[in-house]
């Protein structure tokens, strides 16, 4: 008997667990291509590590797992997938959006000489004319560098809907940091302009939601906290009519407004809107959007 409690017990949280987690956004970033001239061709390669680590350690987004993403991507004959396929990205490795992007400047200098003579001119002063506590201080400062190196890196940043094809933002994201090599500092300073990519998604709060169910006045929407969504902030309902085709490929989605909700009560993983006029319009499925 107690047995069977507990299993049931360990399936309801399993279950529960596995309900937050499909709640979160996928988000699928594309490698980063270095155009900065930067001799150290991975600055890509480490820029996009830092940005995945980042959103994925934000508790806010699932980062699509990169060699899965890949392999179905060349299974499906797709050698350059970009954002500009959002729909396919969508249905191919069920991405809710696409990062892509450019690292656009890297560089890293040399600080020690100037530390150096920092050093010197510190202990001379600290050292009040002792020679042993200034020839210390001296060595202190040399062989203790670990700022030896100041890091920068830029990156141009496209974050783009897959549902509709939009373009949340597209914007530069800078960081700097200095550290004890020339590794560590460029590592730093990915994860800084990482960090600042970071607080642009969590204010811009993108996401994509669709009407779960309709209950008399309540209207179900499938996105809660996770995704931002705030109590007494107005949405618009809307319904996808026709594909939107450019060269052949399907871009985005056609839709028609149907009305304004507010959000009366958010959860983890679902709110609760009212219409301000009639919702005998709105029917399960139709698309939840910020105005």
């Amino acid at each position: 008997m107690y047995k069977k409690i507990l299993v049931t017990l360990m399936m309801l949280i399993l279950s529960l667990s596995v309900t937050t987690e499909a709640a979160k956004k996928v988000v699928a970033i594309m490698p980063l291509e270095n155009v900065s001239g930067y001799s150290a061709k991975n600055v890509a390669e480490i820029m996009t590590e830092q940005i995945i680590v980042t959103i994925q350690n934000s508790g806010q987004y699932t980062v699509s797992e990169r060699l899965q993403m890949d392999k179905i991507l060349r299974e499906q004959g797709f050698q350059n997938l970009t954002s500009d396929n959002p729909v396919e990205i969508r249905n191919l490795v069920g991405a809710d959006y696409t990062l892509v992007g450019k690292v656009t400047m890297a560089s890293t200098t040399d600080k020690s000489a100037g530390n150096i003579i920092s050093a010197i001119a510190g202990a001379a002063t600290n050292s009040g004319g002792n020679e042993d506590s200034m020839a210390l201080a001296v060595l202190s400062g040399i062989f203790n560098n670990n700022n030896a190196i100041s890091g920068n890196v830029e990156v141009n940043l496209r974050f783009v809907d897959n549902k509709t094809g939009e373009v949340v933002f597209a914007k530069n994201f800078g960081g700097s940091q200095n550290g004890a090599n020339e590794a560590a500092a460029l590592t730093g300073a990915c994860k800084v302009a990482a960090e600042n990519l970071l607080s642009e998604l969590q204010t811009a709060s993108p996401f994509s939601a669709r009407v779960a169910d309709i209950d008399g006045e309540n209207i179900y929407i499938d996105c809660g906290s996770i995704q931002g969504v705030h109590a007494g902030e107005n949405l618009i309902i809307a319904r996808e009519t026709e594909p939107i085709i450019v060269n052949g490929n399907i871009v985005g989605m056609k839709s028609i407004t149907i009305c304004t909700v507010t959000v009366i009560e958010v959860n983890a993983d679902y709110s609760i809107c009212r219409a301000s006029g009639i919702n005998y319009l709105i029917r399960k499925g139709d698309v939840v959007k910020r105005g």
